[in-house]
């Protein structure tokens, strides 16, 4: 029997990119649901999603990108989901090869899989801010927690059946690239990173300004740092 598979699109005005993201996605994955969660999009980016064959669901922006990934996790959890697949809407993440991600999804032997950039040569490199930013709190991860992650703000992650329920059941789990790997390996699950060629964004414009970008560090900084004294226990496998 074929897994049952979700992939999360998180968008805000991506019509020009996200068309043949949601094309390659069906293609390497057939027979997943792909479901673009918007920010009210100014654009044609939900016209655009649904004729290419996507369910649209709308998170208003002023609640952040938490929130969107936050739904995309409840709506796996209640479907009944063998997996949660979160990859950009921007393109940055070939679909086509998310399925060597799923390999140790589909093999058991892990939980959670990262997509990383930086385990070979990818065709995107992040600007010097945005390195010191993830090279600071993945030292952290480490130091804190004994960790080894080599890109912690990676947008591609998918989670098995047992990692969303965890998710989904824990009523104060506010979503963040962060605090699901440190929240994951804290209760046990088994963490692997593989890598994947990101791409260079090719329309629009990221919203990881330099504002945000202090503000995310500072936010995980400290977020990683309080929740130390946090004891965290894995349920039993169903």
């Amino acid at each position: 029997m074929n897994p049952k598979i979700l992939v999360i699109l998180p968008s805000l005005n991506e019509a020009k990119a996200i068309g043949p993201v949601i094309t390659g996605i069906k293609e390497t994955l057939p027979g997943c649901t792909v479901m673009v969660i918007d920010g009210y999009s100014t654009d044609d980016t939900v016209a655009v999603s649904l004729k290419a064959g996507a369910e649209v669901i709308q998170v208003d922006k002023a609640f952040g990108i938490a929130a969107a990934i936050e739904a995309g996790i409840l709506y796996a959890y209640r479907g009944k989901f063998d997996f949660l697949v979160r990859i950009d809407s921007d393109g940055q993440h070939p679909p086509k090869e998310v399925k060597n991600l799923m390999v140790p999804m589909l093999n058991g032997s892990a939980d959670f899989v990262i997509g990383s950039r930086f385990l070979g040569e990818a065709d995107y490199s992040p600007n010097l801010l945005r390195n010191a930013s993830i090279s600071t709190i993945c030292f952290l991860l480490k130091v804190l927690y004994g960790i080894k992650i080599s890109d912690c703000t990676s947008g591609c992650q998918i989670y098995n059946r047992e990692l969303i329920t965890f998710f989904a059941k824990d009523r104060l789990f506010e979503y963040s690239e962060i605090r699901a790997i440190w929240m994951a390996h804290k209760a046990g699950f088994r963490i692997k990173e593989e890598f994947i060629n990101m791409a260079p964004r090719e329309h629009g414009v990221s919203s990881f300004t330099l504002g945000i970008a202090f503000f995310y560090m500072f936010k995980n900084i400290v977020d990683l740092i309080l929740s130390m004294p946090i004891s965290l226990k894995r349920g039993a496998k169903t």
